[in-house]
Formats: C-alpha cells, structure tokens, sequence
C-alpha cells in the first residue's frame, strides 16, 4: 500500500513541472501594472482630513492626533488594444492615532470623497470610483468616540473601456481628489493598435498630465453609528452596497445621503448619466409616494439635486428613491430614520440677483453643519450651489451666486427661495428671500 501511494504520487512533481512549462511558453498571460506607493498625507487628523470631523458633541475639547493615508493605483491588464478593457484599483491604508482629548467627544456629523481616475489624456474626461465615505475609509461613525488607533484599508475597483479610436502610447495615469493634492502617483497603461492614421512608437511615453482643473467635488454624509469596536453599522454598509437597479438608458451611479429622517425635508444628490429631461424622483413604500421638487441638474445632465419633505408619521426602514426618465427608470434602497437635526436660517442678506452677474449672498443661522449646500428655488429658475462652495463660520454664511437664467418666457422677475442643506443631506427654507430681475 505504502509502495503503491509513493508509485503514484512519485510523478505528480514531473507532471506539474510540465504544466508550468506548457502555460509559461504559450500566450503571454495579463499582466498588471502598480504605481509605487505614496504617502498622500500625514499631519493632524481631525482639523485637516475631514471636514465633518470638526462637528463634535459632548463638553469635551475636540481630540487631537495624527493620521498617515498612503495610498497605490494598479491597472489590470497594463497592455491592451484600442476597443478594450482595463480594471483600475485604488487602494488606501490609513493608520491614525489619537493623542490627547477624546475621552468623551463623538462625532457629529462626517463627509465622504470621491477619488477621480486623471484619463483626460486617454478619455478625454476623468472616470470617477464609488465615493467613499469617512466613516468606512476611517471606520468612525457619527455618535462614536475616536479609539486610541485607527488601521484600516479600503479599496474601490473601476472598470475603464478604451475607445476604438484611442491614440496608441503609455499614459500615465494617477487617482486624485478634485480640488485637493490628495493623489497617488502614476501608473502606466499601454494602449495599441490605435487608429490606421495613428502611429506607434513603443519608446514614446505621453508627458505626466498636468494640474487637473480644480472643480470642489460635492462632500456628503451617510449618517451612521458604530460600535466600541470602530465597525460600522448594518444600515451604513447596506446603503453603500444597496443594490442600485437600473433600467433600459438610465445610469445612475451613486446617490447622497442614502438616508434621512421622518419629519425632516432632505436635500438629495444624483450622480450618474442619461438625465433625458424630464426627470422625475419619488420616494417610495407599498403605495406611499412622496414626490420631489426643486429639481436641478448640471449641464452635462450628469449630476443633479432634488428636495424631498418626509412626513412625520412616514414609516422607518427601507423605502425605494426611483428616478424616471423618459428612456429609463432606476431604483435606489433608501432609509427612512428618526427626525435629524435640522439647520435653521436666522436672516438672508442680498442684492437683487439678475442674469450672468455675481453676487455675494451672507446667510446667518444656527445648527449649520458644514460642508453645507444652497439652493435658490424660484418660478421655473433654480440654482444650485455645484461650484463655488459656501463658506461656513460660526454659523454664519457667505456665498457667490451668478444665475445663468436661459432666455425663455417661462422665466420672470420675481422672489426665490432660498434652502440652506447640511452636510447630511437635512434642508431648511427660507421663503421669498432673495429678489431676481431680468432687468
């Protein structure tokens, strides 16, 4: 018996040798390409990170420490022809330390980033990950104390086409924040077979692509509460990995927050393509439906805001936002939680806003969690605050406001409201606040 087993498995190694041999001369396999690692940043952590992570509760002093993110980029496979497909990975590992001050403080509210692919060069636009939020890349979430140390990593895979017509050569390709110099460094993906008038030239490497332009990507929040243990919640992994449903020509990516409260107005935000106007978003459960209002959509029809009031008496768990156009439909899981603080306008001081002229509008009030957001709804006008940003000080509020009124009969003098949104998502109105003229 014992002989027998030795016989046999005696020629296993040979057999094995011959398979590695017989892979290793066939077709190249794919290979991947990975950018060398990068310390993206290291300094204080809870006054430079995260926005959010300045809102503090408690009557202890907000705590201090130090926070190191580094960060690599890998592409899969590294060589393709035009007309192909490649899958990036972004990976970031943080270690934090807290110092002095966090007995007692927990978060109050927090913000999240999206990390952008720089494929100008080979695209002609920048691809962007699955936004991700403080509280999964840091593991805090709101109502949770800070632990003495953080060591957490996270990763986000995106999948990229190259066009058919794409010019052949090695781009450098980096992940970065937009309006930030959080970045990693560049990894390089070789494109062939370009376009018969395109020629290759194998030693050619296009330059490393220059400053991206600075638009300040939308800070969001998806309230959430951890345990002792720095684990997020059930409901705060399920909205990140909810199921998004999309049907027929509508692509919708990601909306923020993925949650609000019974009771409050929400101010919700849509990424994503195929916005055929008219854009139509309901919040649904069995044959409750709750329509939006005060719809804004970017230009490109790529990124839009809506308003939403849930009544007081709307039952808590899981309700459906659905998004209809005219060429598609798609349904999110959304959560309905308990009333959340809500900000509140005091007063409004501003101009008279007329077509193409900035202005600067200063709104004081109490509760205003920051990075916050600013709405002007009037008769078929809206604006939306997609760039520049408010600034927040002591709750008090400035912003620039230039409205690009299109030149149409459906819109006239008159008086706009004006809402006014925290960081998750939590909306007030100040009615007829603002005047604008045509004149």
């Amino acid at each position: 018996m014992g002989n027998n087993m030795t016989q046999a498995f005696s020629g296993l190694p040979i057999v094995l040798i011959m398979i590695i041999l017989t892979l290793s001369t066939g077709i190249g396999f794919a290979s991947a390409a990975v950018s060398d690692e990068k310390i993206i940043f290291n300094g204080p952590f809870f006054e430079n990170y995260g926005q959010g992570f300045s809102n503090w509760s408690g009557d202890m002093p907000p705590p201090s420490g130090t926070l190191l993110l580094k960060g690599t980029l890998s592409v899969l496979p590294d060589t393709v022809n035009a007309g192909e497909s490649v899958e990036f990975t972004l990976n970031l590992d943080v270690s934090a330390m807290t110092i002095t001050g966090k007995s007692g403080a927990t978060i109050k509210a927090s913000g999240e980033r999206i990390w952008s692919l720089d494929t100008t060069k080979l695209l002609g636009e920048q691809v962007d990950f699955q936004a991700i939020p403080d509280p999964e890349l840091l593991g805090v979430g709101i109502g949770s104390q800070v632990p003495d140390l953080i060591l957490r990593s996270t990763k986000r895979i995106q999948s990229v086409s190259i066009p058919e017509t794409g010019k052949p050569g090695v781009y450098p390709i980096r992940a970065f924040i937009k309006g930030t110099d959080l970045r990693t460094n560049s990894v390089n993906l070789t494109v062939l077979n370009g376009s018969a008038s395109s020629e290759f030239n194998n030693s050619s490497v296009l330059e490393e692509p220059g400053k991206t332009l600075e638009i300040t990507s939308p800070a969001i929040t998806i309230p959430v509460k951890s345990d002792s243990e720095n684990q997020t919640s059930d409901l705060q992994i399920g909205a990140i990995n909810g199921k998004i449903i999309n049907e027929r020509e509508i692509h919708v990516t990601s909306i923020y927050p993925f949650t609000g409260g019974a009771g409050n107005t929400m101010g919700i935000k849509i990424y994503g393509d195929h916005f055929t106007s008219p854009v139509y978003v309901t919040l649904v459960k069995d044959n409750m439906v709750i329509d939006a209002y005060n719809y804004c959509f970017a230009e490109n029809q790529k990124y839009g805001v809506v308003m939403i009031d849930i009544p007081v008496d709307a039952e808590l768990g899981t309700w459906n936002l659905v998004i209809t156009t005219k060429t598609g439909k798609a349904t999110i899981p959304f959560e309905v939680t308990p009333k959340l603080i809500e900000p509140v306008i005091l007063s409004v001081d501003a101009p008279v806003l007329t077509p193409d002229a900035a202005e600067d509008v200063s709104i004081t009030g109490r509760e205003l969690i920051e990075p916050c957001e600013v709405l002007l709804a009037g008769d078929n006008l809206k604006w939306f605050s997609f760039y520049p940003k408010p600034v927040v000080m002591h709750n008090a509020m400035k912003i620039r406001v230039k409205i690009d009124a299109p030149l149409s009969e459906e819109i006239t003098s008159g008086k706009m409201d004006l809402c006014v949104w925290n960081t998750d998502g939590v909306a007030s109105t100040y009615k007829k606040a603002i005047s604008f003229s045509l004149e």
